[in-house]
């Protein structure tokens, strides 16, 4: 304080005056290093404080999956849709899967596009930890924002298909004379649906994205285990094909009831399943306490070992 009186009067002082006097300044300053407050809600102010780092992995991942491609935005509607088309034409024409009287197309691909925003989703969320350790290694920020912004690619999708549904009901209803496509509140229960799922998918990945740093092939056993999880998910049939003394055992299965809450919502096919639904919240709920928690825990080790 006296050193910058000096300079602002203009009073003459020796170098080495100066250096005592900036020494004796800097002593008064004190550095306090405080230990991060525990809890929910300490973790939601964290993350939203560091929110511009959560929108650049989200972007970082998007560009990660088609930059340097020759192709390019192709692979944006072919990887997303040719599945659908086999599986249209196997399970719709030769097998004549029922559709509760809608399109088989319309019916499949509305059951995908919510399965698949669930399944990419957890795929990008195990390998979450792993995609951004170059950043992890360099600065803090609350880990928890990678699981987080590894739902961007699959909602790039989600977003793409979301787009073909409108258009495949459009070209019906020129075609066929009636919209398939359900207008009105009814589309905010599939709305719902979809911001479950990506709930559902990062309340998973709080257990594999740690698991995956420990060991390597977590992500193989997710990606073996989906292929098994989406067939007893509605998604390539309806419930309604399901003997009711089996249906208590499909809905213990939360991708179940959000699957078919997004049918009715969008197209208004099946039954809303409110019972259902509500057993499936509290699995997920149970899932992700418990996946916060685990996560809290291990995140520190687990980081040395990327």
């Amino acid at each position: 304080m006296l050193l910058a009186l000096r300079r602002l009067f203009g009073w003459q002082t020796s170098a080495a005056s100066e250096q005592a006097e900036e020494a004796r300044d800097w002593r008064q300053y004190k550095w306090v290093i405080l230990p991060t407050r525990q809890g929910f809600f300490s973790r939601v102010e964290e993350v939203w404080r560091y929110r511009r780092i959560l929108w650049f992995f989200a972007v970082q991942r998007i560009r990660d999956r088609y930059e340097g491609t020759t192709l390019g935005p192709f692979w944006l509607f072919a990887r997303p849709l040719m599945p659908i088309a086999i599986s249209t034409v196997v399970f719709g024409r030769l097998l004549n899967v029922p559709s509760d009287g809608v399109p088989y197309f319309l019916f499949f691909l509305a059951g995908s596009s919510c399965w698949r925003i669930f399944e990419r989703s957890m795929l990008w969320t195990t390998q979450s930890l792993e995609a951004a350790k170059g950043l992890i290694k360099k600065v803090y920020f609350p880990r928890i924002i990678a699981p987080i912004a590894a739902v961007a690619p699959a909602l790039t999708e989600f977003a793409i298909l979301f787009t073909l549904l409108v258009l495949a009901c459009l070209v019906y209803w020129i075609k066929d004379g009636t919209l398939y496509l359900r207008l009105g509140l009814g589309m905010l229960a599939g709305v719902i649906a979809v911001a479950l799922t990506c709930f559902f998918a990062v309340a998973i990945g709080l257990w594999t994205s740690v698991l995956q740093v420990r060991h390597k092939d977590i992500r193989y056993s997710v990606r073996y285990a989906n292929q098994f999880w989406s067939y007893a998910t509605p998604v390539i049939y309806p419930m309604s094909q399901v003997p009711p003394k089996y249906h208590f055992l499909m809905y213990l299965n939360p991708m179940a009831p959000l699957v078919e809450m997004y049918k009715w919502g969008m197209l208004g096919t099946g039954q809303f399943p409110a019972k259902e639904l509500a057993c499936a919240m509290v699995i997920i709920s149970i899932v992700f306490g418990a996946g916060l928690v685990f996560f809290n825990r291990s995140e520190a080790a687990s980081i040395d070992r990327l």
